[in-house]
């Protein structure tokens, strides 16, 4: 067995640019695309938030609106029936 050093820094730098070019890409070929892309990795769902965090929905949902999740906190995605994800993080 062969191992060898991965430089994951390097790797991780290469994805996005070949990510951002093939963006470029489909763009120049007329496909119609958000400027921004969401990293989901960071963003669950009011259940699943609730779920990971031992709280109800209602109170993430109180929460979110009097502010305690800041607004830039919350993503609502229109593409799936306005619904709204929340980082990923421990708030109050």
């Amino acid at each position: 067995m062969v191992s060898q050093k991965v430089d994951f820094d390097k790797e991780l730098r290469d994805i996005n640019e070949q990510t951002g070019a093939s963006i470029a890409h489909l763009r120049s070929l007329g496909l119609k695309l958000p400027d921004t892309i969401l990293d989901m990795s960071d963003w669950l769902t009011i259940k699943r938030y609730a779920e990971k965090y031992n709280l109800s929905q209602q109170v993430v949902v109180n929460w979110i609106g009097r502010g305690v999740i800041p607004g830039d906190c919350v993503q609502v995605v229109p593409e799936l029936n306005d619904m709204k994800l929340v980082k990923d993080r421990i708030y109050k």
